[in-house]
């Protein structure tokens, strides 16, 4: 079976290497989806209830919610040099999602998905996370 709980934040970001506007300061009203896969337990009768992945994912999103991604100390560090300033992490979609499932690495979630906008959607499934297969 598989449960699906559903967290939105408001961010902004800039994507500097972006060739068209996203490479201008701007924001979203994202939406992250965290997927739970498994069994039913028959003691509980809950695959896992909803209110242990809330209670996981909530301090997280109190983190991204109202900020600006370039500013936040994001755990991996990549170096990007843009108009004299320097960025610890590129606020892509790819990106922050696999962000998010590093943060969420001690949950077990199956499926990581996160819309950039009501028409734009990442997903990040935990077969590749744990391949590694977002990062190069």
């Amino acid at each position: 079976m598989l449960l699906r709980k559903t967290f939105r934040f408001e961010a902004s970001h800039i994507l500097p290497k972006h060739p068209g506007k996203c490479a201008r300061l701007h924001g979203h009203s994202w939406v992250l989806h965290v997927f739970v896969e498994g069994f039913v337990d028959k003691e509980t009768g809950f695959v896992m209830d909803f209110a242990e992945i809330s209670s996981t994912v909530k301090p997280l999103i109190d983190k991204l919610d109202h900020r600006h991604l370039g500013t936040i100390e994001f755990d991996y560090k990549q170096d990007w040099l843009v108009e004299g300033m320097r960025w610890d992490f590129y606020p892509s979609s790819e990106n922050l999602l696999h962000w998010i499932g590093e943060q969420l690495s001690g949950m077990v979630w199956s499926k990581l998905a996160l819309e950039e906008t009501c028409t734009s959607y990442a997903e990040l499934t935990r077969l590749e996370y744990d391949q590694n297969a977002i990062r190069s």
